[in-house]
């Protein structure tokens, strides 16, 4: 079967970093040598940029369910790559750019497995489901890119270079220019910012800042798992974002959604949650969030910035995990809201079945 899937992908068009246009608009990821030629821009553009983000998604899993009738290989195998995303894409396909959290490795090779608790991969014809799904670029700045060591962080890069999906991680942040010359810059942190990762972090932003980025995003990997509790790393996280003046800051690595405020001004939204999680075959929380962030810019500037919280539910099947989330309205979306409530005290506007519930953030000074 994997040879099956190694296959399908020789099929699909290759497109290499530093480019990619999946959608529209153009990516680069912004490793060390790979933008020398990019020079400052700013756009005079008036309009919106639209940007969806998700949750941890694992395309893949252990070892010991490549097998399993139940496992994510073989939902795979058995209804195609455009399944684990098919109920989100109506918020995917219609976005300006799509950002997950790639939690797992990707690789056609027989590695050494790190020693911890779980260790994820699935093969690099997975990419396919990237793109099936319109998701432009993914986020590897969490603990599980390493699970196979420097070998299997190579191939999953390289896999998505052959796909045509940007990536991103602690150490190299990401930038979107749209065929209008908006720039929207994107910075990984995974755990906290110390040391070295805070420098990295620090320069990462004012370079995307001149380079003319209209906004930049922070997506960091933090916080405990199975708790509605912001922790300390999240907080320490935050507030270096706040200072080197980001505008929006999304989070994951909990398993389960956190609340939402607002920082100084800076939108925070400490975790989404899983999204189409292979990782496992039961789901402790199947509640999760998948966040729609307008970006309203008048003459290239951010002015303000719409953001739609859309409940989702991990899997649509209550006994086992499907690997299939879909949007959950009623009293599934409430008990979301009021989970996210309980985590920071921020009590979100009432929820609509097509905007979701929407909070309209003015752009910092």
């Amino acid at each position: 079967m994997m040879k099956r899937l190694c296959a399908l992908l020789c099929l699909s068009a290759a497109l290499a970093l530093p480019f990619s246009s999946l959608a529209s608009g153009t990516w680069r990821t912004l490793a060390k040598g790979t933008y020398d030629d990019l020079s400052a821009s700013v756009s005079d553009y008036t309009g919106t940029v639209t940007v969806t983000l998700l949750g941890d998604c694992t395309l893949g899993g252990e070892e010991k369910s490549v097998n399993r009738s139940s496992g994510f290989v073989q939902h795979i195998a058995q209804y195609g790559y455009e399944y684990p995303f098919r109920h989100l894409k109506k918020l995917t396909a219609g976005d300006d750019l799509t950002i997950a959290n790639l939690e797992g490795v990707l690789t056609d090779r027989k590695l050494k497995k790190e020693k911890k608790t779980y260790n994820f991969s699935g093969p690099t014809a997975f990419t396919e489901i990237l793109t099936a799904a319109e998701i432009e670029c993914v986020t590897l700045a969490n603990n599980h890119t390493g699970d196979y060591g420097d070998a299997g962080l190579h191939d999953t890069r390289a896999a998505l270079e052959e796909a045509g999906v940007a990536w991103f991680d602690r150490d190299n942040a990401a930038l979107w220019e749209s065929p209008e010359g908006v720039r929207i810059g994107v910075v990984g942190v995974f755990y906290s910012l110390y040391g070295r990762h805070l420098t990295a972090f620090q320069k990462q932003v004012r370079t995307l800042r001149e380079l003319g980025c209209a906004a930049v995003i922070c997506v960091m990997h933090s916080g405990e798992e199975h708790t509605l509790t912001v922790d300390r790393h999240q907080k320490q996280i935050v507030e270096c974002a706040v200072k080197e003046g980001v505008d929006l800051a999304v989070g994951h690595h909990p398993h389960v959604v956190q609340g939402f405020e607002l920082v100084d001004g800076m939108p925070v939204v400490y975790s989404l949650g899983n999204c189409a999680f292979g990782g496992a075959l039961h789901v402790k929380d199947t509640d999760s969030l998948v966040l729609q962030a307008e970006l309203r810019l008048e003459e290239g500037r951010l002015v303000s910035t719409a953001l739609h919280f859309y409940p989702i539910t991990v899997t649509t099947d209550e006994a086992v995990n499907n690997y299939c989330p879909a949007f959950l309205t009623g009293a599934g979306a409430s008990r979301v809201l009021e989970k996210m409530k309980k985590s920071t005290g921020y009590e979100l506007p009432p929820f609509d079945r097509e905007e979701g519930a929407v909070v309209e953030v003015p752009a910092r000074n």
